[in-house]
């Protein structure tokens, strides 16, 4: 019962992920900002699985592609910035929005910066 109901929440961060990309791209700053709090309610929940529910969120990271890699990298950076960088890197080299914020997530961690829990 307790991996279905972390699988489920994954399955909502992915979502609520792409849709805060979605609304980036679409410079809607009131649906970001919607889909940046359903971020953080669901990682705090995802969390409150210890190192069962951090290791499904980097391997989401590590295999997902775009947006959803990225804000798994992003979420996951202070857990386990070794598996992370690198993908945070992968994704800086794409163009366009995805890269450019990818690229910035890694220059606030290398200077210090770094805000999110």
């Amino acid at each position: 019962m307790a991996e279905e109901r972390l699988a489920r929440l994954l399955r909502r961060f992915a979502a609520a992920a792409a849709l805060h990309a979605a609304a980036v791209e679409a410079m809607d700053e009131m649906g970001a900002q919607h889909h940046a709090v359903v971020l953080n309610r669901l990682y705090a929940e995802i969390v409150r699985y210890g190192e069962q529910g951090r290791e499904e969120l980097v391997l989401m990271a590590e295999r997902g592609v775009g947006a959803v890699a990225g804000m798994a990298a992003v979420y996951s950076l202070r857990h386990y910035p070794q598996r992370c960088i690198p993908v945070l890197r992968r994704l800086a080299e794409e163009t366009g929005l995805l890269g450019f914020r990818a690229s910035v997530a890694l220059e606030r961690w290398e200077r210090g910066e770094w805000e999110l829990e």
